[in-house]
């Protein structure tokens, strides 16, 4: 597997990104696509299995590249469902990741 490389300011839109996102604010994705996705759970280790691990680098990698907000809006838009699927939970995986590990150190 590749290395990912982000530059600071694709870093700093990915950050500003999911933290609006643990805020409750889902600027990427509407509520009712999220929700008709999440209803279905999924286990990680189905989802982080090795045939899809590269493809979720791969989908992340290019979808960080995007230039603006509207580029990565666009970029999801353009996505096959599968694809998009696989992207949104992995975008919520780290989100809910996030929310778990600053619940914890605020104890």
């Amino acid at each position: 597997m590749n290395e990912l490389r982000i530059s600071d300011s694709h870093l700093d839109q990915i950050e500003h990104l999911l933290a609006q996102s643990l805020n409750g604010i889902h600027l990427l994705f509407d509520n009712e696509t999220i929700a008709r996705i999440l209803k279905v759970p999924t286990e990680e280790e189905k989802l982080f299995n090795l045939r899809n691990l590269d493809k979720i680098q791969d989908l992340f990698s290019q979808f960080v590249q995007q230039e603006t907000f509207h580029g990565k809006q666009a970029y999801l838009h353009g996505l096959d469902p599968e694809s998009f699927e696989l992207l949104l939970r992995t975008y919520f995986h780290i989100v809910d990741n996030s929310l778990m590990s600053s619940d914890s150190s605020c104890h």
